[in-house]
C-alpha cells in the first residue's frame, strides 16, 4: 500500500491526487486561536496549502487539539466528507457541520470504501486510559485488493481487541505495516513534563538519575514498549513491520526545545540494529511510502509538505544547548495579565467548582489512596491544590476526606507543602480558572503550567485525575470551547477578506 506520512499522526493514503487524509494538521501550530501558547508540530514542516490536494475524504481519529482542527479543514472543499467514529463527541460533528461539511459516522467493525482505499475503524484497545477512550483506530486497504495486507494505525491508544479478534478469525488480513505512537516525552532533570513529579525536586535522593524521573535507558524503554509491546498484543502482527510515528510537538518548553527521543527517524534506526526479519521506519514528514509484506521502503517525497530542516536543525540545537546547560524551567503562567481583581474572581471560580473536583478524585484511584493514608491515623487531607497569584497573596485548599470537600488551610512555601502533603497541585489561579471557562483547554496547561506530586504511579496522578476530569471525555462542555474559538477566528478571516 501507498501513502504518505504529514507529520505526528497524520497520513494521506491511497492515491495522491486524491488521497484518504488521517488526523491532518495542515498548518505548522495548533491552538493559536485562543491561546497565547500554541503548539508547534516537530519536526516542523513547510505546507504549501494552495496545492493540497482535494481528498476522497478526512477521518478523525479522536478529538484532541494535535488530530482534529477546523481551520484545517476549512482549507479543503465542502464536497469532501468527515468520517468519524461512532463515538466522536457531538461537540466535534456539529462544529464540523457549522463549516459545510457532511459528517459520516461509520460503526466500528465496518469496511468503508473512500477514493480507493477501504477503511475499518475499531475502538481502542481495553486499558486505554480514559482520556484517549474515544480513538477510532484505522486499518486501511487497497478498495481494489482488500484481501492485500493494509496499514494499521494505533494512534495514541492500545491496540483494539476488536482489531485482534478479527485477526485471530481471519476476518483481515495482518497488517503488512503497524504505525505506532511514540509518545513518550520524555524529559530531562530540572524540567517537569506532564505527569512528572514535584516530589522528586524536594524529598527524593538527587542524586539518583531516576529520581529525577530521566531514565539512562529512556531510549530503550521506548523502543521496548513500542516494538515489544505492540507484538505480544496480537499474534497477527509477528510478520508486520513498524511505522514509529507521533509525539510529534513541542509543549511549549521553548528553553529545551524538542523532547528527548522524539526524531523517530532516529529511534527507529536504533531499533532496527536491534530485530529482525521486520522493516522499522520513522517517517519523516513528506515522506512517500511503500508498504508491503517484504517491508517498508520511502520512495519519493510530496510536492506540497515537507520538512523545514532550517528550523528542525535550529531546534536540535536549541535542544542541545539546554542539555548542556543543566538549567531548570520554571512553570509558565498562560494567562499572565492579572490584576488582584481578576485573581480574586478566578479564586472564586475555582471555589465554586471545589466540589466537582473532590468527587473526581474520591472516585478515581488517587481516592482510594487518600483514604488509606488516612487510615493510619494522617491528617485527613493529604491533598493540597496550591493556587499561585502574582498580585494578591497564594491561596491552599486541601481535600477533607472525611467530609469529601475542600477546605482552606494555612499556604506553605512549595518546598514545604511538598513535604507535608502527600500528593498536590500547584497551578496559577487564573490559569485553572481559565481551563474552568473554556478559555484554556486542560492539556495546555499540564506540565508547563500545572505541575503535581505524589506518591504510586504516573497514570494514577492527580493530573491524571485532571485529564478525565477537564478533558472532553468528561467535560466536553467546557472543554470544547476551544473548538468554537477556532469557528470564531476562521468566521473572522472571512469577514477581513470579505
Amino acid at each position: 500500500m501507498r501513502f504518505s506520512f504529514l507529520g505526528h499522526n497524520g497520513f494521506a493514503l491511497g492515491d495522491q491526487d486524491s488521497p484518504v487524509l488521517i488526523d491532518a494538521i495542515l498548518f505548522p501550530r495548533y491552538g493559536e486561536e485562543y491561546t497565547s501558547s500554541p503548539v508547534e508540530i516537530y519536526p516542523p514542516r513547510w505546507i504549501d496549502r494552495a496545492s493540497v490536494p482535494t481528498p476522497a475524504a478526512v477521518v478523525i481519529s479522536h478529538e484532541h487539539s494535535d488530530h482534529f482542527h477546523l481551520p484545517s479543514l476549512d482549507l479543503l472543499p465542502r464536497n469532501v466528507p468527515i468520517v468519524v467514529g461512532p463515538t466522536m463527541i457531538q461537540t466535534v460533528v456539529d462544529c464540523v457541520e457549522s463549516l459545510g461539511f457532511e459528517v459520516v459516522r461509520v460503526p466500528f467493525g465496518q469496511p468503508a470504501v473512500f477514493g480507493d482505499v477501504l477503511i475499518t475503524l475499531y475502538p481502542p484497545g481495553r486499558g486505554t486510559v480514559l482520556w484517549e477512550s474515544r480513538v477510532s483506530q484505522v486499518y486501511a486497504r487497497d478498495a481494489a485488493d482488500p484481501d492485500a495486507s493494509g496499514l494499521f494505525l494505533g494512534i495514541d491508544a492500545l491496540v483494539s481487541d476488536t482489531f485482534i479478534d478479527d485477526l485471530d478469525q481471519g476476518l483481515v488480513p495482518p497488517p503488512a505495516a503497524v504505525a505506532v505512537s511514540n509518545n513518550a516525552q520524555v524529559t530531562p532533570p530540572g524540567v517537569l513534563g506532564s505527569l512528572g513529579n514535584l516530589k522528586e525536586f524536594y524529598v527524593r535522593d538527587k542524586a539518583r538519575p531516576k529520581a529525577l524521573g530521566y531514565s539512562p535507558f529512556a531510549g530503550l524503554d521506548i523502543v521496548y514498549e513500542l516494538l515489544d509491546g505492540t507484538l505480544r498484543s496480537a499474534e497477527g502482527f509477528a510478520d508486520s513491520h513498524f511505522l514509529i510515528c507521533g509525539g510529534g510537538f513541542l509543549k511549549d518548553y521553548e528553553q529545551m526545545g524538542p523532547f528527548p527521543f522524539s526524531e523517530q527517524k532516529q529511534v527507529a534506526a536504533a531499533a532496527q540494529t536491534l530485530v529482525r526479519k521486520m522493516t522499522v521506519v520513522g517517517p519523516e514528514p513528506g515522506d512517500l511510502i511503500d508498504a508491503t509484506v517484504h517491508g517498508i521502503a520511502v520512495v519519493g517525497r510530496l510536492e506540497w509538505l515537507g520538512t523545514d530542516y532550517e528550523r528542525f536543525n535550529e531546534l536540535q540545537d536549541r535542544r542541545a544547548s539546554f542539555l548542556l546547560s543543566g538549567e531548570p524551567i520554571p512553570m509558565k503562567h498562560l494567562i499572565s495579565a492579572t490584576t488582584p481583581g481578576s485573581e480574586t474572581a478566578a479564586i472564586a471560580l475555582i471555589v465554586e467548582n471545589l466540589d466537582y473536583l473532590a468527587k473526581a478524585i474520591l472516585l478515581a484511584p488517587l481516592g482510594t489512596a487518600l483514604l488509606t493514608l488516612s487510615q493510619d491515623g494522617s491528617p485527613t487531607h493529604p491533598f493540597v491544590l496550591k493556587l499561585l497569584c502574582s498580585e494578591r497573596t497564594d491561596v491552599s485548599l486541601a481535600l477533607d476526606v472525611c467530609s469529601g470537600r475542600f477546605v482552606e488551610v494555612a499556604d506553605l512555601p512549595i518546598g514545604d507543602a511538598v513535604r507535608e502533603h502527600d500528593f498536590g497541585i500547584l497551578v496559577h489561579a487564573t490559569d485553572f480558572a481559565g481551563v474552568l471557562r473554556g478559555d484554556l483547554q486542560i492539556w495546555d496547561i499540564v506540565g508547563v503550567a500545572m505541575w503535581s506530586w505524589y506518591e504510586g504511579p504516573s497514570f494514577e496522578s492527580p493530573v491524571a485525575v485532571m485529564y478525565a476530569a477537564y478533558g472532553e471525555q468528561i467535560r466536553p462542555d467546557i472543554a470544547c470551547k476551544a473548538y468554537h474559538a477556532q469557528l470564531a477566528s476562521i468566521a473572522a478571516k472571512r469577514d477581513l477578506v470579505n
